[in-house]
């Protein structure tokens, strides 16, 4: 019965980090592909340029989709439903999934966004693409921290949590798989707004320097400063996914 509740946190959690992740990649890699096209429409000499910022930002914002698959191939593939296990270690399985799947989801689409930006901004003014391509790649770097942090609770929810608790009375199974859980959606709703406000900041960004070119270096200075702030709310999650796993 042990085994059997273990496959079913396997399963669940690993096509929840796929099926998550694949949902808002694509989606914000489809959405900045439809920016770049829509700016070769208006500016059919910077192609070169467009393609490159958008296959760019399509690579970016696949971090978080690979980084569900591993995951995913970790806990199908791992052998960690070998052997006996509590029920605690079943529900460490599946928040792994829960946990990358949900925490990749803001870096995902604030990084697709401001791919979106970026070539928008460069069909604007395809003369200035080394700031907008410099800026847009400081941005995407930051918001995906998020998934970064989303990645690290997953392998600590895998390779850290014991097959079986010393005491394994009603009582500490529940609090264990409660406190595994409670540490998946801590990272997971606690880099969302991260990811999703980083992204909006490095696409008004690449939207003013591209109007504005003269004060680059302001628009540059303001994206890391509150990127750097706001990703302050995702490291209190992990804070707190840490503690509840490691408790």
């Amino acid at each position: 019965m042990i085994n059997e509740l273990a496959w079913a946190g396997v399963a669940i959690g690993s096509a929840s980090a796929v099926g998550i992740a694949s949902l808002t990649a694509a989606f914000s890699e489809c959405i900045s592909a439809a920016y770049a096209m829509e700016a070769m429409g208006r500016q059919p000499g910077a192609n070169k340029l467009l393609t490159r910022s958008a296959i760019i930002t399509m690579c970016v914002t696949e971090t978080g989709a690979i980084f569900c698959l591993v995951i995913g191939l970790l806990l199908i593939f791992g052998g960690f439903v070998e052997g006996t296990i509590d029920y605690a270690r079943a529900a460490s399985l599946l928040a792994a999934g829960i946990a990358v799947g949900l925490g990749t989801m803001g870096a995902n689409l604030g990084s697709g966004h401001t791919g979106a930006e970026a070539c928008r901004g460069l069909g604007r003014s395809p003369s200035h693409s080394l700031p907008l391509t410099t800026n847009m790649l400081i941005g995407q770097a930051m918001t995906q921290t998020a998934s970064v942090y989303a990645f690290v609770v997953a392998i600590l929810l895998l390779y850290a949590v014991p097959p079986m608790a010393e005491c394994q009375s009603a009582f500490n199974q529940v609090f264990r798989s409660c406190a595994y859980l409670g540490a998946a959606f801590s990272i997971g709703i606690g880099t969302f707004g991260s990811g999703v406000g980083s992204g909006l900041v490095t696409a008004t960004s690449c939207k003013m320097m591209s109007r504005q070119i003269s004060e680059k270096n302001h628009w540059m200075r303001m994206t890391i400063i509150t990127s750097a702030i706001a990703q302050t709310t995702a490291i209190y999650a992990l804070v707190i996914s840490f503690l509840l796993i490691l408790m």
